[in-house]
Formats: C-alpha cells, structure tokens, sequence
C-alpha cells in the first residue's frame, strides 16, 4: 500500500513549534543513547528508529529532488489551492502609494514523490497534521489611490498571485474566494469593506496555454471622523472667527484696521493647514482632491472679505467730506435694511433727523407727494379754460386793502375836519413825541436787525454743526450695516461649504455603496 502526504506552506505568520519534531523527540524518548556502550551501538539505535529511517528514505538527493515539480506525469499540471488570511493593516502611505499588510497565505499541494509503504516503517501512517514550513516575509504592494474625495475616500488594493515561470499547463491555482476576516485586528483609519480573490486566466503572445492569475481585490475606506476633528471643523471654526471681524463695528482708535490683519493672519493659518493636508496625500495633477476644494474655498472666502473690509474701510473714511450718503442709499441702508437685519438707528441719529427734519423715511414720502402734486398740478393746467389764465393787475389791489387806504387818507388827510379841529391845539407837543417815538422805534429797529443777524449766523452755525454731525453718524450707522450685512453672507458661504463638502462626501460614499444607482453617481 502507498501513502501520499500533503504539504502545506505557511507564509507571513509564526508557528510556535513543529509538530513533526516533537513526535520525532517522543519516539526517541524510548531509545536513551546512554543506556548505550559505544558510538556505533547509538548510531545502529538511531537507524532502526522508523521516523528518521523513512525522513531519511524519503528525503534522500537520490530519491527528491526540490527543482522538480512534485508531479510523476509531467504532462500534467500541478494543483495548487491557496487560502489567505488578513491579521492587520499595518501601513497605508498615501504619499508613496504603498499599503504594508499582516497575512497568513496558505499554500495546499499534493507531492507526489512523499509516499511510502506503511509495512516497511514501523505502519507508519501519514500524520493527521500537516507539515509546515514557515517564511516570514513583509510583503509592500504598490496601489494607485485615488483621493479625489479625500477624507471621504474608498480605496481598491490588488494583490496579484501568480507563477512567472509557469503556465497552467504546469502550475495552476486555485483559491478561497474569500479572505478570512476572523483574526483581523480593527484598525483605527481604515474599515475594511471587502476582501475577496478571483482566479482569471489570461493568453499572451509569447505562450500557446494561458496564465493564471490570482487577483486579491481588497476594498478599504477612510475613516473621515479625524480629518473632520482635526483639520475640517478648526478650520472652519478660525474662518468664522475671521468673518466675525465683521460683526465688530469700530475698536479703540473708533477704526476698523484691525479687521484687514485679521482677515491676513487667517490666509496664513489656512495656508499652513493646507500645507498639513498636502502632505498627507499624494501628487497629482489629474485632479483636485474635495478637500482641497475646501480649503481653496475658504481661502477665496477669506481673501473677499479683506478686500470688502478694505471697502468699509472707505465708506467709513466718507465722513470727513462733510456729504450725505445719496438718498437712494439712505434709504435702502437706514429703512429697509435694520429691519431685515434687525438693526436700529442710533438714538443721536434719530434726534439729529428729528431737528432737521432730513428723516429717510419722510424725505421719501415728501417727494413721493411734491411728485404726486406736480403730476396733478400739471394734468389740471391742462385742462383750464381760456378764461382761467386772466392775472389781475398788481396795482388793483382787493378792496380791504383799498378800504385800508382810505381810512389813512382820512386819518392823515389835512382837508378832513377831525384833523382841523385837534390839531390846532396840541401840535407841538404831537410833533415832539412823534419824533422821540420815530427815534425809539430806529434804535428799537437796528437792534432788531443786529439780533437777526447775530441769530442767523448763530443758527447757520448751529445747522452747520447738525449737518457735520448728521453726516458723521450717517456714514458710521452705514458702515455698520454693510458690517452686518457682509458678516450674514460670509457666514452663510463659510457653511455653505462646510456643509457642501460634507454632503459631497455622504454621496461618494453613497455612490461607492450602491454602484447602479446613478442619480447619486460620482
């Protein structure tokens, strides 16, 4: 009777001892080479032990040769099985595109040549264990990674297994379609989606029989929670800071400069934390990663904002020109927009248009009306009779003023008799009196005219200074809506994008899911 053993090679793992090499050592338990009196006696002990004799008949140069495949018929090929097992994910280098793997590979053959007749060694059988031979390699396998949505990236490694000496007519594999997962250790970055090798068979132009090829496809995907940690929320956390500036209406010198070094220090802090993430992935010009997207993003955000602060800035600087604000644009920043971004008008603002009577508002509403008048006045000019444009003559006068002049006529008037009668005795003393009364009332006069003047100058002043005023708070409550108005966009726009590149993200892995679903197609 033959028997035929089964070799099984062990690769990338520790075996603790062979199993071979114990049974060997409890046989020779039962020999002590002590009890034995010379060399050649332990030596004639040694040979009749049936393990080594059969190691040594099957093993032996003239017997088993390594170069040749463990085969009698050379016509036929070589069956090989292999089973591998994923232990850890020791290494992903995104940079140098290389992934470094823990792996048991297992590789079943049947030799051919280890066979032997049980009666003629001691009935040994063929053991219930397999012999094992261990290598211990480090395998590095070189993947192209694709990290166009990178945090939220799924990568494809293939490992390829096969003979570069012979075809399938000499050697052909065969293999577990799946990777065993049972002792994999989890790791912290990566999750392990699937792991499953296929068998192909592929012709080339230099060989008449085909090749086979193991593909070991192992599908892994990031995990996006430390790049969202540590490089994503910071940073959008630091852009707000940033756009807050905005918010901030004047600081101690009654200036906004503050706002353009603010808004320089955070293009720095996000070129240093694009710099961070650069390095971390690899080198390509086919595409602009999604993170990167972002950082572009907010670095354009960031650089917009300065320049509108530069804007403000300007308007802000408007005051010292002594002019209103157009009334368009008062209208639209001192009306409409407070009440949309819930806004009031500074009390001194409101008196000064209060006292002016220059209110946005009702400086609207009166030419709305003086326009609404006109337009009347015009359509009812044109509908007038001949007879309506007939002017009285200005020396006709009305009849109260006629009545008027009479009276003095005959107050004044030398002919009247009340005038003859009371004038007689008492001229003298009416003349002096009149002529005292006529200087008081001079005296009375200029002075009325110097306080008149002394009032309008002091008015003009006083106007001109409610004017100065008026026009300061003016450009200042202006430049603090637009303050107001660019932190709302800049805000949104900041999570706009956050929120964009997370829900990208969610579709791509979405995508990677559920391949046919193309409307979520990335």
């Amino acid at each position: 009777m033959t028997l035929n053993l089964t070799i099984l090679i062990v690769l990338l793992t520790s075996v603790a001892a062979n199993k071979t090499s114990h049974s060997l050592n409890a046989t020779l338990k039962t020999f002590d080479p002590r009890l034995l009196n010379s060399t050649a006696d332990r030596d004639i002990a040694m040979q009749n032990v049936p393990l080594i004799r059969l190691t040594r008949h099957l093993l032996s140069p003239e017997r088993y040769d390594v170069r040749v495949r463990p085969i009698l018929d050379h016509k036929k090929s070589l069956k090989v099985h292999i089973s591998i097992s994923l232990y850890q994910i020791i290494e992903v280098d995104e940079p140098s595109q290389n992934i470094k793997l823990n792996v048991w590979m297992i590789q079943k053959w049947k030799d051919e040549y280890l066979d032997w007749n049980p009666n003629e060694f001691g009935m040994i059988t063929p053991p219930s264990f397999h012999s094992i031979i261990s290598g211990f390699l480090t395998h590095t396998s070189t993947t192209a990674l694709n990290i166009r949505f990178f945090p939220y990236d799924r990568q494809n490694c293939t490992l390829t297994i096969s003979s570069w000496t012979n075809s399938k007519s000499a050697l052909d594999y065969y293999a577990d379609p799946q990777v065993s997962m049972q002792s994999f250790i989890p790791n912290e970055e990566w999750q392990v989606k699937s792991f499953e090798i296929h068998r192909h068979e592929y012709k080339y132009a230099c060989c008449a029989e085909p090749w086979v090829i193991l593909q070991a496809s192992l599908v892994i995907q990031r995990k996006p929670l430390y790049y969202l940690v540590n490089l994503i929320i910071p940073t959008s956390i630091i852009t707000l800071v940033a756009i807050t500036g905005f918010f901030t209406p004047a600081s101690t010198d009654d200036d906004r400069t503050e706002k353009i070094n603010l808004g320089i220090t955070t293009l720095l802090a996000m070129s240093i934390l694009m710099l961070m993430v650069s390095d971390q992935m690899p080198t390509t010009s086919e595409f602009v990663p999604l993170i990167a997207w972002f950082y572009l993003s907010i670095i354009i955000i960031i650089s917009i904002g300065t320049f509108l602060t530069s804007v403000v800035l300007s308007v802000q600087g408007r005051r010292q020109y002594g002019r209103n604000p157009p009334q368009f644009i008062r209208y639209i920043f001192f009306v409409i927009l407070p009440q949309v971004l819930l806004l009031n008008v500074p009390p001194p603002l409101q008196t000064l248009w209060g006292e002016l009577d220059d209110d946005p508002l009702n400086v609207r509403r009166r030419k709305k009306s003086q326009l609404l008048t006109r337009n009347i006045h015009n359509g009812s000019t044109k509908m007038q009779s001949p007879m309506s444009t007939l002017r009285v003559p200005p020396s006709a006068g009305s009849v109260s003023d006629k009545r008027q002049s009479f009276q003095m006529i005959d107050v004044t008037s030398p002919n009247s008799p009340n005038t003859a009668r009371s004038r007689a005795p008492s001229l003298a003393p009416s003349t002096a009196k009149a002529t005292m009364w006529e200087g008081t009332m001079s005296a009375l006069a200029g002075t009325n005219t110097q306080l008149r003047r002394t009032s309008n100058v002091f008015n003009k002043e006083v106007d001109e200074m409610r004017r100065k005023r008026q026009c300061s708070l003016e450009w200042e409550f202006l430049a603090t809506v637009l303050d107001r108005f660019l932190l709302i966009v800049f805000v949104g726009a900041v999570l706009i994008v956050t929120s964009g590149l997370i829900l990208v993200g969610r579709m791509a892995q979405y995508s990677y899911d559920h391949p046919d679903d193309q409307f979520f197609h990335v």
